[in-house]
Parts: C-alpha cells; sequence; structure tokens
C-alpha cells in the first residue's frame, strides 16, 4: 500500500485550462501548502487591456509609461498613480499591474468583469505593493463585484482587510494580510456577506483584533491553501452559510479559538436558525490554540452545524479539545446529520472530542464518527473551577469526552494508549460537574455502548515522524486497512445512478467553479469511480462511469489494499 497519498485527491481550481490541484500529504506548519496553480493564472481569464498603478508617476495619468523606466516618457501604456482612476477605467478582461510602493488609499473595485474576462489587480511582476492605514475599513473592497481577480497585495496594519459583500465568482488569493486593528461590530478581517463562488487561495492572514476570516450567510465559497495566524476571536467561523469548503488551511491562534461554525443570531443583523448546512471541512491542520484560564477551553474547531462534513484533518496541540460538538445559546441549538471521518486528534490539554449537551435543550441528533484516531491527549485543568476537573479528570489520558448517551455513533474509532485499555480514555461526563456513572474501559463500552462500536485500543500508531507533525503512517501501521466502508449499497444494481444508505459521507463539489466530486471505490473493487453530482434527499450518488455493485456492498472513498485505514491519511 502507498499511504503517502491523502484521499481523495484533492482536485480544486480548474479555471479555464488552469492544472487542478492534489493535496500531497504533510504540508509545513510554518508555510501554507503550495496548489498546482499556472504561475499566473491571469493569463487565462484576462485577456483585455494592460494598466498601471504607479505613485511615483507625477501626474494623475499618462498614456505614454515606459515599465522599464516607470516615467511617463516613450512608452505606450496607460498609467495612473492611484488606484481609483485606475479602477474606475479597468472594464472586463483588463489586468491593473500595481508598481512597488506603499499605497494609503483603498483599493475599492468599481467595475465588474465577466466569465472568462475578469478585472485582475496584482502586483507587477515580484515587486512588493504594502497597502496600510488605520482608517482603511476595509483595504480592498470587492463589495457588489463578480469576476475580479485580487493578486499579490501586502495589506498591513489597517482597520480591516477586504470585504466580500454581496461579492460573487471572485479570486483573492497569494496575498499577505497582517494586523487588523477594528474590534467594532461583527465585520471580521475577511468578510463574507451575502456572498457565493468565491475563491480565497494561498493567502497568509495574521494578527487580528477580531475574527480572521468569516463567512456569514454565504454559500458555495472555497477557502483553500491559506495560513491562518492569531486572532483575537476565532481565526474562522461560518455563520448561517451553506456548502462553503475550508481546504488544506493551516491554523495557529496563541490569543483564543481556530474556527467556528454556527447559526445567526443578530450578527450583521441577521437571524437565521437550523441554517449552517453541508459545509465541508477537510485537509487542515489545527495546530495551537491558547490556554483559557477560567473560560470555556479554546477549542480547534467549535461547530453547532447541520449535515456538514469534517473529513481528512489533523488536529493537534490544541489546549481545549480538537473539535466541539457544542449545543449553546440561539445561535448553537441545532448540531445534527453530520459526518465527522479519518481524522486524527493528537495531544491536546483536553481530549480529541468533546460532545456537549445543553440545560437549555437543542437538537443533537445524527452525528456520526468513522474511523478517527485519538491519541497523545492528556487532561490539564487549566479551567480550574470545578472539582471534577481538579481532583478527577487532572492528569488522566482523556481522548474523548462524552456529555451525552444520544445523538451520535462512533464506528471503528482507534485510541493510542501505550498502556493498554483503561477507563479514562474515554469518559462519560457531565459537563464540568462530573461524572454520572463508573467510567467504562473502551472493550467494555463496545459491549454496553450501543452508539460505540468496533473502538481498538493499539499502543503505537508508527506515525513517520509525529516530532514534526509527519502524522503518516508507516508501513507496519496497525492502522493499515484497520477502517471500515462509510455506507453500502441499497440494492443490487449497475449504471451511473447509485442509491447507498447514506449519501451524506460524500462531496460532489457544490457547484463551486474547477471543483471535483469525491473519487469512490467499493468494497473488493479496484476501479474507482468521481461523483457527478448527489441527490440527498433520495441518497442517490451519480457518477462519471458505470459501475455493477451487489446489495449491501461497502462504498467510501478511494483508497489502497484491502479497506480504508483509520486516521487522517490513506
Amino acid at each position: 500500500m502507498d499511504n503517502r497519498n491523502l484521499l481523495p485527491l484533492l482536485l480544486s481550481i480548474s479555471l479555464s485550462g488552469l492544472t487542478p490541484s492534489a493535496y500531497s500529504g504533510s504540508p509545513s506548519p510554518a508555510t501554507p501548502p503550495t496548489l498546482g496553480i499556472s504561475a499566473d493564472q491571469t493569463t487565462a481569464i484576462s485577456n483585455g487591456n494592460r494598466l498601471f498603478v504607479d505613485n511615483q508617476i507625477g501626474k494623475s495619468s499618462c498614456t505614454n509609461y515606459t515599465p522599464e523606466s516607470r516615467s511617463c516618457s516613450g512608452g505606450s501604456d496607460t498609467a495612473y498613480n492611484s488606484f481609483d482612476e485606475a479602477s474606475r477605467a479597468a472594464h472586463a478582461g483588463d489586468t491593473v499591474y500595481v508598481r512597488e510602493g506603499r499605497f494609503k488609499a483603498q483599493l475599492k473595485v468599481r467595475n465588474s468583469g465577466t466569465e472568462g474576462n475578469f478585472v485582475t489587480f496584482r502586483n507587477y511582476q515580484s515587486e512588493t505593493v504594502i497597502i496600510t492605514g488605520k482608517k482603511l475599513k476595509p483595504a480592498i473592497d470587492l463589495s457588489n463585484r463578480e469576476y475580479v481577480v485580487i493578486q499579490g497585495f501586502n495589506v498591513e496594519k489597517v482597520g480591516r482587510w477586504l470585504y466580500f459583500l454581496e461579492a460573487h465568482n471572485n479570486i483573492v488569493r497569494d496575498n499577505h494580510f497582517s494586523q487588523a486593528y477594528d474590534r467594532a461590530g461583527s465585520k471580521s478581517g475577511i468578510f463574507f456577506f451575502h456572498a457565493s463562488h468565491n475563491r480565497f487561495i494561498n493567502n497568509t492572514l495574521k494578527g487580528n483584533a477580531d475574527d480572521a476570516l468569516s463567512l456569514v450567510d454565504s454559500e458555495r465559497n472555497l477557502v483553500e491553501g491559506n495560513s491562518i495566524r492569531n486572532a483575537h476571536h476565532a481565526l474562522w467561523d461560518i455563520r448561517c452559510g451553506n456548502y462553503n469548503v475550508l481546504r488544506n488551511n493551516y491554523f495557529y491562534n496563541e490569543r483564543q479559538k481556530g474556527g467556528e461554525v454556527y447559526d445567526c443570531d443578530g450578527q450583521v443583523k441577521t437571524r437565521k436558525y437550523n441554517a449552517t448546512r453541508r459545509n465541508l471541512i477537510e485537509a487542515n491542520e489545527f495546530d495551537y490554540t491558547a490556554n483559557s484560564g477560567n473560560k470555556s477551553p479554546f477549542s480547534g474547531i467549535q461547530y453547532a452545524g447541520q449535515q456538514g462534513i469534517i473529513r481528512h484533518n489533523r488536529f493537534h496541540d490544541t489546549t481545549g479539545p480538537g473539535l466541539r460538538m457544542a449545543l449553546y445559546g440561539k445561535e448553537a441549538r441545532h448540531n445534527w446529520g453530520n459526518r465527522v471521518y479519518n481524522n486524527l486528534f493528537y495531544a491536546s490539554q483536553f481530549a480529541g472530542i468533546w460532545l456537549q449537551r445543553s440545560r437549555k435543550g437543542g437538537q443533537f441528533e445524527d452525528n456520526r464518527f468513522t474511523n478517527n484516531l485519538l491519541g497523545g491527549s492528556r487532561f490539564v485543568n487549566n479551567d480550574s473551577r470545578w472539582a471534577w476537573w481538579n481532583q478527577i479528570l487532572k492528569g488522566k489520558p482523556v481522548q474523548l469526552y462524552l456529555d451525552r448517551r444520544d445523538g451520535y455513533r462512533f464506528d471503528h474509532t482507534a485510541i493510542i494508549s501505550a498502556s493498554g485499555d483503561g477507563p479514562y480514555l474515554a469518559i462519560y461526563g457531565n459537563g464540568n460537574r462530573g461524572p454520572e456513572r463508573p467510567q467504562l474501559t473502551i472493550t467494555q463500552m463496545n459491549r454496553q455502548d450501543p452508539n460505540f462500536q468496533h473502538g481498538l485500543v493499539i499502543a503505537a500508531p508508527h506515525f513517520i515522524d509525529p516530532a514534526n507533525h509527519d502524522y503518516r503512517l508507516r508501513d507496519d501501521s496497525p492502522l493499515i486497512d484497520a477502517g471500515t466502508f462509510l455506507t453500502q449499497t441499497s440494492s443490487a444494481g449497475s449504471g451511473t445512478e447509485m442509491k447507498v444508505k447514506d449519501a451524506a459521507y460524500f462531496y460532489d463539489g457544490f457547484g463551486i467553479p474547477g471543483e471535483q466530486g469525491d473519487q469512490i471505490q467499493l468494497d473488493g473493487d479496484t476501479q474507482s469511480t468521481r461523483i457527478i453530482s448527489i441527490d440527498y434527499a433520495t441518497n442517490t450518488l451519480r457518477l462519471d462511469h458505470p459501475l455493477s455493485w451487489r446489495k449491501g456492498q461497502g462504498v467510501s472513498l478511494k483508497y489502497n489494499g484491502k479497506a480504508p485505514d483509520i486516521g487522517a491519511y490513506e
């Protein structure tokens, strides 16, 4: 088995003939992984005029600009000395090249492009363009615009970074955003609102006074290949938004938590409940989260969404739980229908996964956890208010924290424990108020908890290099071929339409430009096929080429060997 490649191959961003990208395995913690996009994608989507912005020219504009000398003399290009004049002049298909310099004015895009003819604003060659100024809220404004590319800018020391308000089909890539100071209201550093089909790729974000990136009441957006560090609240959030994709990003927060998923309870004057559905969070690295002190622990993801997919992520070194399945307030009352599979939860100071309940009630049902790997966590009572945490759990090897007995099913969960099975690897609690029953070993849970099946304890996973966060499996790992298939076929058949027992595990691209559906494979078959579309209501997968299957045959993402592996890598 070749276990160096994470499955599925994460094909993305095929823009008018651009090369699709494949996630290769283990991104550097310091640098976001590079996607397989051509060096200058604008050549594929812009075919109009070439304009320049150069704040060194001594006039507002000229038509005899020479790029080599940066002067209005002897050339044939048009140049402007400000963003605003160039933005008014740029139309569909045009590219505006910005020359090296510091700009203390907002880049407000005035005109939209069209499909296949984007308006592009980018740095010239490899020059450094800095947009700065504390009064810029935001520094770049794409509000009410479509088919625009923003590429290669450094945005620093501003109020807010960039707005996607009522913005659609735009691409923001290869930019560096740092130090956004404004904490007022709910508009974050990068703010999507009523926005769709946008792609935010290969950017770095660092140092925000509120949330670094928010998708509010927005759908079918792609956030991929970014590095996001240090925000005063969450690094990212999805609020009452649907069909968004967060893939292959790196998250690290010394100030608070990683990400949040929940409904809208008045944020940006929006109230929508049970309305954060079918978002895909995959192949991300969730690194450090801060110590909360005497507050609820800061999670890798604080999650209260519906029908989402969380898969192939690596959660490690979080002070709070890697994943907190939450119930609280009005905005987090509906947490149901989610599929959490093939993730790694490692070395937290709380537990890998925490399932909560609420005294105020809420909807928590049909949440399924499959082929996940948990280990290396040890409970630290950073919140010292609770006797149960201070006196009982302190120092225990807690990997799974269950505050409830319903609404979930764990299947083929592997827990790493060098000392073998024990009663505190998975615990039954009542929040911070103590246990309600004697704690069970994993073996006992398999027998006594109908919602916890086929759990196993392994002494060592045989990672390639865990000290450097390389959690791929060596060839001698006991986790290889140890997983289960995600679902089964409903009946025997053949063709390009396959009914399965549970289609919620799968992704069809969500209609995002350049995205493709999952590659799937049947139990016992070496052939794979790609999903073109999914009818979730009837659990029907439409395939790109025909297959034959028997009733009850296992269906999973493309895998190597005899069965899927357990953990984040295949």
